[in-house]
């Protein structure tokens, strides 16, 4: 593929090395590309660096075709039970209004999502908080 674009640098890692590399430097990493079983695997630890599965969304693009949703995915171990954090989720729907050329709709839904965090009163319990899903899905709708 990379002899393909010849001005794109790229470089390749082994998994281990990769592993290291997206907790020691992750700001050197730009785009990455993984086989399925590898990019489900080390999106879990990279979503570890910055919160935590609860709080990273994905994009997953294809040629003419593209999805969005949560690195955690469905999460069906407590779906239902009001706790988790949809943070990943509604910042899939900004990624997926950006994809669509709806940048300012996306962009606005990510700023109301940093003011509910920074604000901080109505975390989930998986980033320290107290809140139920809602109620943090709420603080969000009140920054819109």
């Amino acid at each position: 593929m990379a002899a393909d674009y010849p001005d794109v640098a790229f470089d390749h890692f082994l998994a281990d090395d990769f592993a290291r590399r997206l907790v020691a430097d992750p700001h050197s990493l730009d785009v990455v590309l993984l086989a399925n079983l590898y990019g489900d695997i080390l999106s879990d630890e990279g979503a570890a660096t910055v919160g935590g599965l609860g709080v990273v969304p994905s994009g997953c693009y294809g040629e003419g075709v593209a999805y969005f949703e949560p690195v955690h995915g469905t999460a069906p171990d407590i779906a239902g039970h009001g706790i988790i954090n949809p943070t990943a989720t509604i910042l899939s729907a900004a990624m997926l209004l950006t994809h669509v050329d709806l940048p300012a709709d996306g962009g606005r839904l990510e700023r109301a999502v940093d003011a509910a965090i920074a604000a901080g009163d109505r975390l989930t319990p998986d980033v320290g908080g107290a809140a139920g899903t809602e109620d943090f899905a709420d603080a969000v709708i009140a920054r819109l």
